[in-house]
């Protein structure tokens, strides 16, 4: 995790130029302490960066150092969709390769359009979450997201109803709301989260229909429905 982050902070740096530990700390999601605590650490490497004092100071990079560390890790190329979704990355405990991935994309374009990516974000927002606030507590929703990826049953309460075993194939955000698509080659059935009162990761694997694609299934069932 801290490897990640120091390479995430030089490909900010060498994007941006001079920073303060504030900007950094904004941009990678930690704590000024962690930025300073990172900064002696890449200089004990051997990295030409330092800190600079006073007004108009901050941490960059002696001489244009640069690198060229920007191939992608496995994480992060499953990450590549999140990448204008970071609320929905966090969300999912993908935030930290998704935004990695994003700091490499934007170094790999040319300088002049470095500035681009973040212009629409000055003029559109998306927020993901109804008005009454994330329905579904973040560390349940890891656990689906957990069960999905490893291929395990899972055990869901919702409201006051008895618990129910699933094979949880996929999620899907619809205005919103996140529900669950879960089932075998025979039977799907798709599970509105809103009223999730907890989960339970079992340790019995189960096999995925073959060739199931989400997109196709969420495509059919809001067309039926």
């Amino acid at each position: 995790m801290r490897a990640a982050r120091l390479l995430d902070m030089l490909l900010v740096l060498q994007r941006r130029g001079r920073m303060t530990a504030g900007e950094l700390g904004d941009a990678l999601e930690v704590s000024e302490r962690t930025i300073l605590r990172d900064v002696d650490a890449l200089s004990e490497a051997g990295v030409p960066i330092r800190t600079i004092r006073g007004s108009g100071g901050g941490i960059d990079l002696i001489g244009g150092f640069e690198t060229r560390l920007t191939g992608l890790t496995l994480q992060e190329a499953e990450c590549l969709f999140l990448v204008g979704q970071p609320a929905v990355a966090d969300l999912l405990g993908l935030g930290a390769p998704t935004r990695s991935v994003q700091h490499k994309l934007t170094n790999a374009i040319p300088a002049a359009l470095t500035a681009e990516p973040d212009r629409l974000a000055h003029w559109f927002v998306h927020d993901t979450a109804p008005w009454s606030g994330e329905r579904v507590p973040r560390h349940e929703l890891r656990r689906i997201v957990s069960c999905i990826r490893r291929c395990r049953r899972l055990e869901l309460q919702l409201s006051d109803r008895p618990s129910v075993t699933v094979e949880p194939l996929g999620l899907v955000l619809k205005a919103g709301s996140w529900n669950l698509v879960a089932g075998s080659d025979e039977e799907k059935s798709v599970i509105c989260l809103d009223e999730l009162r907890s989960t339970r990761l079992t340790r019995q694997r189960f096999d995925p229909p073959q060739e199931f694609s989400l997109t196709d299934f969420w495509t059919s069932h809001v067309a039926i429905g």
